[in-house]
């Protein structure tokens, strides 16, 4: 279903070029949740040995005949465009409106306005050939619209930041989930060595301003930091979005005094 306030506004051209991402079916997804397991086990001899991004490929990446029948069913529709991901597993591939529509049976592309945003999807249901049913998990940019999410002024939550606190009951803060993980003001990291990440999806985006605020609110009781040490990828537009603020701050107050 269409979300509020996209509006619908027609059916595309067929020459009108669409981005379509094919998930490709994985190999050794459960080997892969041991090695996970493992690593992030103290008691394992495998404890902190982290894949790289290479291994990972080597686990899950998809079977030759996954990739073959794939690229064979797309090189045979004239789709060439494409570009793989390090694992392998995901096919991002340009191709024309009309050329989607006969890939994929079902489907019919329309443009959907929000602003001065504009999107296309398919508003009916994909199929693909039986051939292909066990090779192919989904194919993304048919369905999904953005997730919507707020941006955090922080010039108004500087202005209100001490009203807030006595007017506003947030319920969980992080002294909350600290006593109730048994967690004193001595259960921080002490070693430079300590490390913890947190991946950020849907275009949502933390501030290191906005980490330093809310440490300033809410950490006087135990060693923390208040910036990222290293960020991976790019920070959008200037713009935090709330959730992943939110979880960029949590996991550093619970996971205290480490980047």
């Amino acid at each position: 279903s269409v979300p509020p306030g996209w509006a619908h506004a027609g059916r595309v051209d067929p020459q009108h070029p669409v981005l379509l991402t094919f998930a490709l079916r994985q190999r050794g997804i459960t080997h892969l949740a041991h090695l996970v397991e493992a690593v992030s086990d103290p008691r394992s001899p495998q404890y902190g040995k982290y894949l790289s991004l290479e291994q990972v490929r080597d686990v899950v990446q998809p079977s030759p005949a996954t990739l073959m029948t794939v690229l064979k069913w797309l090189q045979g529709h004239g789709v060439e465009d494409c570009r793989s991901v390090t694992t392998l597993d995901f096919l991002e591939c340009h191709l024309s409106a009309s050329v989607a529509e006969r890939l994929l049976p079902g489907a019919e592309f329309h443009r959907y306005v929000q602003g001065q945003r504009s999107l296309v999807r398919s508003p009916l249901p994909y199929t693909v050939p039986p051939e292909l049913a066990e090779h192919l998990d989904f194919v993304g940019g048919m369905h999904r619209f953005p997730v919507e999410h707020t941006a955090v002024n922080r010039a108004k939550a500087r202005k209100d930041a001490q009203s807030a606190r006595a007017s506003f009951h947030l319920g969980v803060t992080p002294a909350v989930l600290r006593q109730r993980y048994n967690m004193t003001g001595g259960d921080v990291g002490l070693l430079p060595n300590n490390s913890q990440a947190c991946a950020q999806f849907l275009e949502q985006y933390f501030h290191q301003a906005d980490l330093a605020e809310f440490m300033q609110l809410f950490g006087s009781s135990f060693a923390h930091r208040t910036q990222v040490d290293r960020v991976v990828g790019r920070q959008g537009r200037g713009k935090a979005g709330l959730e992943a603020s939110l979880d960029v701050e949590y996991i550093m107050s619970t996971g205290a005094n480490v980047s």
